[in-house]
């Protein structure tokens, strides 16, 4: 299943190259394996002091909230939800929310 991802620049810098691309995945790979996938593969920009805040969309819902020093998302949805129960044409977007704290952002979006 082609799966569409993209995410937000963290600096000027960070706008060389696009970020959107399509990774291929099996249907049934939950959203938690997706994560765990893209950022095994350094998908997600780390920034100077290791604190960066992202949050993960699937198809525009916010999903999970992710925090470069923090090994594991916190996820807002079921992280054993499949990839292929949002339908055939899913997309990841991973946005970008500074250093802010990740647990404020977890409680604002989970209510």
């Amino acid at each position: 299943m082609n799966i569409n991802v993209d995410r937000s620049s963290v600096a000027t810098g960070d706008d060389a190259y696009p970020h959107a691309k399509t990774v291929d995945l099996p249907e049934s790979s939950t959203i938690a394996e997706a994560v765990a996938y893209l950022r095994g593969r350094k998908y997600l920009a780390q920034i100077a002091g290791g604190k960066a805040t992202w949050v993960l969309e699937v198809n525009g819902s916010p999903a999970a909230v992710i925090a470069q020093q923090r090994a594991e998302p916190k996820f807002i949805t079921d992280p054993t939800d499949r990839l292929g129960s949002f339908g055939t044409d899913v997309s990841l977007v991973f946005k970008y929310r500074a250093q802010i704290d990740p647990d404020d952002l977890y409680d604002t979006l989970s209510q």
